[in-house]
């Protein structure tokens, strides 16, 4: 009888426990927000929650018996059939599909839908349990994000259009500018290639008088013409060879390449050595390496940079006699070389009027310009900034030299070198006979390709 009385306590606790989880199970249907039902073999609602039915538009005794096309859209019920029937033959569930759903009602929101298959407590399958979350706010934000993301690349590519537009505007206006440094230049150009052809062009005159001579005192032979006809050929390839070295600093680089910067000063100085001869000015170089001094940029850009320098140091020599009225102050200009490991210092020095403290700090400022407005431009410096430092990768700087000849210290570089670049012996500077020659020094730096 205990035995009895236990068991029917036992069974009786058993049929208590079920009633109280099935009311736990029914207060969490009826108030969770997710939708939740059964379906059985046929894809009929079993049991739904309070949520489903009221998502639905309808009642729970509404729902109970029907199929998905009675609430839905027939495209939207039909999607549902044949995932309920996938379910179910394959065993998988359907984990968090997201679709839009479309009620009957016209309502239409976006569901987070899982669907596993339900089976009884004798593995027997049942049909398919489903819940659906309503992420119709996520969705949302999530489009919102999309369209403000969207918005914001197109920002980014529209700035990033406008940024090559301005970078491409300012290269076309750097080029236009580096072109007006080289017109406004013109004149100084027909000066110089004036100057080195006078002595050919004599040297032409004297050899046509000579042979008309010959030829009418009947000393003249065919050596004799053949002799003449060299040495002119002599002087028109070389007034030629001017021509062509004037047309290539005149013609922009396309495009980087490797050169030897000192070649490249060394063509300036022999384009301008008429007029810096004329101008009684000296010029002395050096450099402690030997050999080709190889570096990466635009090469005739280059050329302008030195002959903007080298024509400024002529202008402030100038200038200098002026000031001390004395014409027979000597100029003497200084071109060094220097290999600093892996870059290459390029040291422009004269003994001019050097460089004013109120200046010193605009001097490569565009359109900025210490000579008269007939004169001077404003961009010569400037472009010379542009070109070593933004095309070519180096840095340019100025700064007043100490109150000695300009050329002592390239003369303690190693190596020595004296030569007779732009016509002009190379002197020691203190054969100037110059005092107070304070002048300025502008030094470029290059990274070395060799």
């Amino acid at each position: 009888m205990v035995n009895e009385r236990h068991s029917t306590f036992t069974i009786g606790g058993d049929i208590f426990d079920a009633l109280y989880e099935y009311k736990l199970l029914q207060v969490l249907l009826d108030n969770i927000p997710d939708s939740i039902y059964f379906k059985d073999r046929e894809c009929r609602f079993v049991k739904v929650n309070k949520a489903k039915a009221e998502n639905s538009g309808t009642t729970i005794a509404e729902m109970t018996g029907k199929t998905d096309s009675d609430f839905m859209s027939s495209e939207q019920a039909a999607r549902s059939y044949v995932d309920d029937n996938q379910v179910m033959d394959t065993g998988n569930p359907i984990i968090n599909k997201v679709e839009k759903i479309t009620h009957v009602n016209g309502k239409e929101i976006w569901a987070s839908v899982s669907k596993i298959p339900w089976y009884d407590a004798e593995g027997t399958l049942q049909g398919t349990i489903g819940i659906s979350r309503n992420v119709t706010d996520l969705i949302r934000s999530e489009d919102k994000l999309k369209e403000k993301s969207n918005q914001l690349s197109e920002m980014n590519k529209e700035l990033e259009r406008r940024v090559r537009q301005e970078i491409e505007r300012r290269q076309v206006q750097e080029q236009l500018l580096i072109q007006q440094s080289k017109l406004a230049s013109m004149g100084e150009l027909i000066s110089m290639i004036a100057h080195q052809w006078r002595t050919p062009l004599n040297t032409l005159a004297l050899l046509m008088q000579d042979l008309q001579s010959a030829c009418e005192f009947g000393e003249a032979s065919l050596d004799y013409a053949r002799e003449a006809a060299d040495e002119a050929m002599g002087q028109i390839t070389f007034m030629s060879n001017t021509i062509n070295d004037f047309k290539n600093f005149l013609t922009p680089s396309k495009r980087k390449t490797i050169f030897d910067a000192k070649e490249a000063i060394n063509e300036c100085l022999s384009i301008i050595s008429g007029l810096l001869k004329s101008a009684a000015i000296y010029v002395t170089g050096s450099t402690n390496t030997f050999g080709p001094v190889r570096v990466e940029g635009y090469p005739n850009e280059f050329k302008q940079v030195i002959m903007n320098l080298i024509t400024n140091s002529r202008d402030s020599i100038i200038e200098k006699r002026k000031l001390l009225n004395n014409n027979t102050y000597k100029g003497h200009l200084g071109i060094s070389l220097e290999r600093e490991r892996d870059h290459l210092a390029i040291n422009v020095i004269d003994n001019g009027v050097g460089i004013g403290k109120e200046i010193k700090d605009r001097i490569f400022e565009q359109y900025f310009t210490t000579k008269a407005d007939d004169a001077g431009t404003g961009i010569g410096l400037y472009m010379s900034k542009i070109i070593i430092e933004k095309h070519m990768g180096g840095t340019i700087e100025a700064c007043n030299e100490a109150c000695k000849d300009a050329g002592n210290e390239t003369r303690k570089d190693a190596g020595n070198e004296t030569r007779k670049d732009a016509g002009n012996e190379t002197r020691n500077g203190n054969d100037t006979g110059n005092e107070n020659n304070c002048g300025a020094r502008v030094t470029i730096r290059l990274r070395l390709s060799d």
